[in-house]
């Protein structure tokens, strides 16, 4: 089988009549969760997709969450999406170097710093930040507001939270490299390049 693969991006006062004072608004405990909600919930009005892929994908993979046609609009996308985008990486990641003969620990690899996202989708509380697993919202917003969240515990409690903000702050950068256009393209490269060569493998063997 010949599977070509070309990548391409898609763009995607008036003043108060009244003389009475105005009242000053009433804060509620409520108000600072609500505006997180509300700020990770703002996803963009029109849909930008990057990295659209229009190769000729395998039927089934467990890359194929890297191969969208319609292409990857991170500012409108669902936890279980992106979740499946980070299970492909890490997936990707522990083939390549199973089939390259490498045994060793993915430790201190790429790998490990993609595990350490899927580790934050886990552990999220959906009850608590106010959104369902399948609800589109912006995925870049939700991890800043991560850092902002271990910044201000370690504020609080620097002797208890201590690291938190690093670990976070790493979480958010590994984010930012899966979510740009540049490394999206590069892995939907890998994703064909080792099909291609696990093929290759099985005809050899078959020979």
């Amino acid at each position: 089988m010949t599977i070509n693969f070309n990548i391409h991006s898609a763009s995607t006062t008036n003043t108060p009549t009244s003389t009475q004072p105005l009242a000053a608004p009433v804060k509620t405990e409520s108000e600072p969760n609500q505006a997180k909600v509300t700020k990770e919930k703002q996803v963009s009005d029109e849909p930008v997709s990057i990295a659209a892929f229009s190769g000729d994908a395998p039927s089934s993979s467990p890359y194929n969450a890297l191969l969208n046609p319609e292409g990857f609009d991170f500012e409108n996308m669902s936890i279980n999406e992106f979740k499946g985008i980070v299970d492909a990486i890490r997936t990707l990641e522990s083939d390549i170097a199973r089939s390259s003969g490498y045994t060793g620990s993915l430790r201190d690899t790429f790998w490990s710093d993609v595990m350490g996202v899927k580790g934050s989708l886990n552990g999220v509380n959906f009850e608590e930040k106010g959104f369902k697993p399948d609800e589109k919202i912006n995925i870049i917003d939700f991890f800043v507001d991560h850092v902002e969240g271990a910044a201000q515990m370690e504020k609080e409690n620097y002797r208890s939270f201590h690291g938190m903000l690093g670990n976070a702050q790493k979480k958010q950068q590994t984010v930012a490299k899966i979510t740009s256009e540049s490394f999206l393209q590069e892995y939907q490269e890998k994703v064909i390049n080792f099909l291609k060569s696990q093929e290759t493998k099985l005809v050899d063997t078959q020979a």
